[in-house]
């Protein structure tokens, strides 16, 4: 007779330390005196070496059987259950890339005309690389402002405000420095890939519901395949003429215009039914910034340098997961709470003591603005208590 297992056990981890525990369950139901099984022992050994096969067969009863639903599937199976169930593709890692977002100044007396790819510039610490997207003229004297993307995708090419500062190729009398802080995101999490799923069932509707632009935002590929890489999207309430806006934008922040446009044939294509009318627009950049100050044990073991970075992360990691609009709480508009930024902060250096922003005013976020993190490391001082 077929042995019958309820399906949440099937969906459930279980230790080694259960599976030994069965082992001499087992034996118990059965005669033996475990009792008399002494540590060290021969009969002991045997149920050491036993339990591990029993846990690694185990776990792969509960990888496959929670394969199959989308809120326990993980990893490759989450993967191929994507593809297979919704026909959605996980997301690969994106590049570091923003509009506008490093400017050169030319100190010296020679004119440069610049094409896509020309540059090449550096992190100043990682030393990662990046290059131009966008051309142009430096005169003596003047600037320029271009695209950049980051030559090596993921969130290792990601660059604060002021950090991509070397020039690799060589230009006398000419600096460097982003204005905007650079944001690539490493492969698509698996929660964010169940969102992508569920956002995909709304795409088949012709009703152009709000979910569906916001799957084929994120899905929105340019001519050479490439993601365009939104990560956020925000549909404001219809206006009721059937025309609307759909404003987007990627964890760097806003989108330049050939990837708008990309995003708008996919809304054209895919989405918006006849005689109505939806229009991609890339939102505006809010810098955020949280001058602060944490005090922490010195016995914590943790230097200044690295309680800074800790939270430098923490809240890049938050700001960039923010929706365009920041967070509504009916009926106040968008606001990014300053109580919210003081949890983020204390929380970034565990045994922290305490955190105090120098402004504790929440920060309005305007319904077509996108938060972007513009902090610095110098912007947390670090109090060390003895």
């Amino acid at each position: 007779m077929a042995i019958q297992i309820p399906l949440f056990q099937l969906l459930q981890s279980v230790p080694l330390a259960s599976w030994k525990q069965r082992i001499e369950d087992i034996a118990k139901a059965v005669g033996l005196k475990t009792e008399n099984w002494a540590e060290g022992g021969f009969t002991r050994i045997l149920v050491a070496l036993f339990a591990p096969l029993h846990t690694t067969n185990g776990e792969a009863v509960r990888i496959i059987a929670a394969s199959r639903f989308l809120d326990f599937a993980q990893g490759a199976w989450l993967t191929l259950l994507a593809k297979e169930g919704y026909n959605v593709d996980r997301i690969e890692a994106t590049y570091a890339s923003a509009p506008l977002a490093i400017t050169l100044t030319n100190t010296g007396t020679k004119f440069f005309e610049f094409d896509p790819q020309d540059i090449v510039f550096a992190h100043v610490d990682t030393n990662k690389t990046y290059r131009n997207e966008t051309g142009g003229t430096l005169a003596p004297g003047g600037t320029l402002t271009v695209d950049v993307i980051a030559d090596e995708a993921g969130s290792a090419s990601n660059a604060l405000t002021g950090k991509i500062t070397k020039l690799v190729t060589t230009l006398l009398g000419v600096t460097c420095t982003n204005t905007i802080a650079l944001v690539g995101l490493d492969e698509q999490t698996d929660p964010s890939l169940r969102q992508l799923c569920r956002d995909s069932v709304a795409a088949r509707s012709i009703g152009g519901v709000k979910r569906a632009y916001s799957y084929y935002a994120k899905t929105a590929r340019r001519a050479n395949l490439s993601p365009v890489g939104v990560t956020r999207v925000r549909v404001p309430p219809a206006v009721g003429d059937g025309t609307g806006a759909v404003y987007v934008a990627s964890a760097s922040g806003a989108i330049s215009s050939p990837d708008v446009d990309v995003v708008q044939a996919a809304f054209d294509e895919k989405v918006t039914h006849y005689g109505f009318n939806a229009t991609a627009l890339s939102a505006v950049n809010k810098s955020i910034t949280a001058p602060c100050t944490i005090w922490i044990p010195s016995s914590l073991g943790v230097t200044e340098e690295q309680a800074q970075q800790l939270v430098s992360d923490a809240l890049e990691a938050y700001v960039i997961n923010v929706d365009i609009g920041g967070v509504v709480i009916d009926p106040t508009p968008g606001r990014i709470y300053w109580r919210k930024l003081i949890e983020i902060i204390t929380a970034a250096v565990p045994g922290a003591l305490k955190a105090q922003l120098v402004s504790e005013t929440d920060i309005a976020i305007a319904g077509n603005e996108v938060p972007i993190w513009g902090g610095d490391l110098d912007d947390t001082t670090v109090t060390l208590v003895t």
